[in-house]
């Protein structure tokens, strides 16, 4: 995969988002820091989705605005914004027999021409991306016919082929088993690492999100409760703020970060309160 130059900025100012007469989100700013690989984490139902769409433009804001690169995402033409932002969302939906080569060939289509002639790089790029996700082997089969796991890997695929400097996927490892969940995750890191891809990635498992992420944003009823490093913002008083859960929190004798032990779900009272 080629090498990433340009350091996008992704930010939203003063972000309302709701669907229909229901409000999720209210005066939210957030920043993703470029270059970085950033994990959003809370409860269901906090926001965590309905702001990664927001910022990929796939939902219009009640209020505020999403910048890409200090400008209203809404106002730059798509071709643009297909061109340095990738999207995975959480259900995304595959056309009737379409095979998985034809697939990740669709993350191809920012980088053609507006005649789509197809080249070396193209080629070269939906190789790459098949390979490190372990799908090459599927490339002739109908998606259709897939695993969960297979088919989530295949769209994973997609969203690496088109090679953007800017990636958010909402619950990449959903479907998949462990094995696969951390070979995603370390691929993502690789991307971030070497080629300087931002990333912001919605995932549900705490103690991954602390292992993977070098900045953290923590959501709770469409607001951030707590953002940075999982170091220095990961707590039991955190745990127990966002997702109402008793716990201690522990190095992980693997990487060091911070891990999550629950000891039990009862109501604990906000720090706030």
């Amino acid at each position: 995969m080629t090498t990433a130059t340009s350091p996008h900025t992704l930010s939203a100012r003063g972000l309302g988002l709701g669907y229909g007469d229901r409000q999720i989100v209210s005066q939210l700013d957030v920043d993703l820091p470029p270059g970085r690989f950033t994990v959003v984490v809370g409860p269901n139902a906090c926001g965590k989705s309905t702001l990664l769409r927001a910022m990929a433009r796939l939902l219009t804001p009640t209020a505020g605005t999403v910048l890409l690169d200090g400008r209203d995402i809404h106002t730059t033409s798509t071709r643009q914004v297909a061109a340095c932002l990738g999207m995975l969302p959480q259900t995304p939906v595959a056309p009737d027999a379409i095979t998985v080569a034809d697939l990740v060939g669709r993350g191809r289509y920012p980088h053609q021409g507006w005649f789509r002639r197809w080249t070396a790089a193209d080629s070269e790029g939906v190789a790459a991306a098949m390979l490190a996700t372990d799908v090459l082997d599927l490339a002739d089969r109908s998606v259709d016919e897939l695993s969960g796991g297979q088919r989530q890997r295949v769209w994973i695929a997609m969203a690496l082929a088109q090679e953007t400097d800017i990636l958010l996927l909402d619950e990449p490892t959903t479907y998949l088993d462990i094995s696969h969940q951390l070979d995603v995750l370390d691929l993502l890191t690789d991307l971030n690492r070497d080629r300087g891809v931002t990333l912001a990635v919605v995932l549900h498992d705490l103690n991954l999100a602390c292992r993977y992420a070098d900045h953290l944003i923590a959501m709770k009823d469409g607001r951030v409760v707590a953002e940075g490093a999982p170091r220095d913002v990961v707590t039991e008083s955190l745990v127990g703020e966002v997702f109402g859960l008793r716990s201690t929190v522990i190095p992980d004798p693997a990487s060091g970060t911070p891990m999550i032990v629950p000891l039990g779900r009862h109501h604990v009272p906000s720090a706030t309160s």
